[in-house]
């Protein structure tokens, strides 16, 4: 082989691996490439907490511009009625976003039905930065719609001056009702999990009707009901109530998100007290674990969606999974090679036992509840108030689910 044709593939070869680059580098993208990355700002959700985990992911996009200095992203924060409206003028003019980062409760089997996101496809290698429980619930036949970002535990958060332990049982709330401590609960749809799953009950739509569900049900009810005869049980219909009851001393114990936990202890500070949820009757509590999710937009060029392919891996690495967990201090890395010094910090130890009993909604599941939250939600409602009794109401909730359940609800 002659010298000149033998320098000629080095020159190849060299120029061929400059480009593939290692992980996060430029080469890529060295002719320039521009994302729009819009991320969901939750009403439902505590401000304070949600300026943290936007300054973090700002940081994160400017590591990345190090990096890839060729990459241009385009970042912004929308509260959730406002990018559904940005989501959709974009969209029609053929711009849509590239990368969202969304709230747990959004309908991705609605979303890619309308056209605004594409599942992504992944890597053997990509998979492993993730739990594999975590990626198995946001596939849609067998399509990864979305790939997890962090983890907000459910907890439950009390004012340690007033009451010094949380309550280990949910009996427990009820005779220290009785004794005058005052406590706040969640009315709402997505509140019920909190108590739900301690007495065996489930909301989500699953294959097999067990025939106990409907009995475990109507103890749940009638424990609803005898908990909202006490003076100071109070039932509230939203986050923002229970989080301002507690600062305020209406409430000396609420159930909460480890995203509420800045806010409450500007308020509270070292009398801020966190646990995991009460058990019932059946066990330990099984809240719906809250999860925010990057979803891949349907309008990407191929050099726009391997560009947010990247950047959400960036995010997902070992590196900054560990940094956003220890420097928040209130979310969970999705990330399963990370160990967390859990003894050095006690609000992550408390947070990682409550995580491990906590369940997930498939996107199934979760598209068929938010078509049906409403009545379900109506229906405990009427038990709160009075209109209707536990006996009644409990085979109406079991009609309900088993007819989502009908519909093709689970995966």
């Amino acid at each position: 082989m002659g010298q000149s044709r033998l320098l000629a593939m080095v020159l190849a070869l060299s120029g061929l691996l400059s480009a593939c680059g290692p992980s996060g580098t430029s080469g890529l993208f060295s002719t320039g490439t521009t994302i729009t990355v819009l991320v969901e700002l939750s009403t439902k959700a505590d401000p304070l907490e949600q300026a943290k985990v936007e300054a973090m992911l700002q940081k994160q996009i400017k590591e990345f511009k190090r990096l890839n200095p060729q990459a241009n992203i385009r970042f912004r924060g929308l509260p959730s009625d406002r990018l559904e409206q940005e989501v959709i003028y974009r969209t029609k003019r053929g711009l849509g976003p590239d990368l969202m980062l969304l709230a747990s409760n959004r309908d991705l089997i609605n979303l890619r039905q309308e056209g605004y996101i594409s599942p992504v496809a992944l890597s053997s290698q990509e998979q492993n930065s993730f739990k594999a429980t975590y990626l198995k619930h946001l596939r849609q036949g067998g399509q990864q719609l979305a790939v997890p970002l962090l983890v907000f535990p459910p907890l439950a958060c009390f004012d340690r001056r007033r009451l010094p332990q949380s309550p280990q049982t949910l009996a427990a709330i009820i005779r220290l009702g009785q004794q005058g401590h005052s406590f706040g609960l969640n009315s709402s749809f997505e509140g019920l999990d909190e108590v739900m799953g301690s007495f065996g009950v489930t909301l989500l739509p699953e294959k097999e009707n067990r025939p106990s569900q409907q009995e475990r049900m109507l103890k749940a009810l009638q424990w609803y009901r005898e908990a909202n005869l006490q003076p100071d049980i109070s039932f509230v219909e939203s986050d923002e109530e229970l989080r301002q009851g507690l600062q305020a001393g209406r409430f000396e114990w609420i159930p909460c998100s480890s995203g509420w936990i800045p806010t409450l202890q500007r308020a509270l500070g070292a009398n801020l007290g966190i646990a995991v949820l009460p058990a019932g009757p059946e066990g330990v509590a099984k809240p719906l674990l809250r999860m925010p999710m990057w979803a891949f937009g349907a309008q990407s060029s191929p050099r726009q969606r391997q560009l947010a392919k990247r950047f959400a891996m960036f995010t997902g690495n070992v590196v900054n999974q560990r940094s956003m967990a220890l420097k928040l201090g209130t979310v969970l890395p999705v990330n399963p090679t990370i160990a967390l010094p859990l003894k050095a910090y006690p609000n992550l130890a408390v947070m990682d036992a409550a995580s491990r009993n906590a369940t997930m909604t498939t996107v199934e599941q979760r598209h068929f509840l938010l078509q049906n939250e409403n009545k379900l939600e109506s229906l405990i409602a009427e038990v709160l108030a009075g209109v209707q009794s536990p006996n009644a109401v409990a085979p109406k909730i079991q009609s309900q689910l088993n007819a989502m359940t009908s519909m093709g609800s689970q995966p």
